[in-house]
């Protein structure tokens, strides 16, 4: 059973590892690339805005030399797991039913329970495995790049690097696979899988991950807030942090609001929010060392609701006639 998946998924597992495989070298290649600049420029292991070498101005040369490919890399792998759920996932049970192939499949002494795992294991297993490696080795070729990508937990950097890779591509294949054993559709099991991949993805981490964890806050006043230049160009919070809030406080620490339309576009940040009566400001954010921790959340997350949508594939392979 295990070799007749694997002459059925071959081509599509074949095209998936070059595929992988090709993001995966540019990847390494600009790692070494951006490693070589950095040392040329004196810079070598600036990770943020700080003390020299690490000024504003070299970090800015290195952000103008490499911006074309850090805007470019996250949309490609942002598109890797949907277009292998799309192309792997989906046609994996759908096709069967369409040619009828799953008939000779289950009557060759071979239970319905053993053909579904198979299939999945031989179909999906390597793929995923892959990528969960392309998105470990994204997080060793972007470290040198952490301050053009403005930091591993900011969109788009955090969804194309680290585990997270691995458990979106579990998560397209499952529903790929769930939509071809529900509607015996290929075309309809790929639209569905594109469509319900990108509203789990928006759901999930768009609107849940600010709560997995609490953030950390830090106060100060309107000059230690907004003297970006006396210091250099660095942030009064971690540049490469995740900013998830803010609040503004009078001279009595009452919480007032401040209108950024209010300003007049000649006047410093700094004197539009002592106009407006803000002597205090307040900052919600989570440093870059949480990385790892988001990264399980969301992998757990993820991993849970394509568990249960290969649950309900199997339910329904059970259930239903073929």
């Amino acid at each position: 059973m295990i070799w007749v998946a694997w002459r059925q998924q071959r081509l599509q597992f074949l095209v998936s590892a070059l595929l992988i495989a090709a993001v995966g070298a540019v990847m390494v290649f600009y790692r070494f690339d951006a490693v070589s600049f950095m040392e040329d420029r004196g810079i070598a292991g600036c990770l943020r805005i700080g003390s020299d070498p690490c000024t504003s101005s070299a970090m800015a040369a290195l952000s103008s030399e490499y911006k074309t490919y850090v805007s470019f890399l996250p949309m490609v792998l942002l598109c890797l797991p949907v277009l292998l759920g799309m192309f792997a996932g989906a046609p994996l049970f759908a096709r069967e039913f369409e040619q009828g192939t799953h008939v000779f499949g289950l009557t060759q002494s071979v239970g319905r329970r053993r053909w579904w795992a198979t299939k999945l294991l031989v179909g999906g297993g390597p793929v995923a495995v892959l990528m969960l490696f392309l998105g470990v080795i994204g997080v060793w070729a972007l470290k040198p790049l952490n301050h053009v990508t403005r930091g591993p937990l900011l969109t788009p950097g955090f969804e194309t690097q680290g585990l997270v890779l691995g458990a979106y591509t579990v998560l397209a294949f499952a529903i790929g696979v769930a939509a071809g054993m529900l509607f015996r559709n290929t075309l309809a099991a790929m639209a569905i899988t594109l469509g319900l991949y990108l509203v789990v993805l928006l759901a999930l981490g768009g609107g849940l991950r600010p709560h997995y964890f609490s953030p950390e806050r830090t106060t100060g006043t309107v000059a230690q807030s907004t003297g970006e230049s006396e210091r250099g160009g660095k942030s009064w919070i971690p540049d490469d942090a995740w900013r998830v809030g803010s609040a503004y406080y009078d001279d009595e620490g009452r919480k007032v609001s401040f209108n950024p339309s209010g300003c007049d576009g000649t006047e410093s940040i700094q004197s539009c929010l002592t106009k407006q009566g803000v002597r205090q400001q307040a900052a919600e954010y989570y440093p870059a060392t949480r990385f790892w921790a988001f990264q399980t959340a969301e992998s757990t997350a993820f991993l849970t609701v394509a568990a249960a949508l290969l649950a309900l594939s199997a339910w329904s392979l059970r259930r239903r006639v073929l």
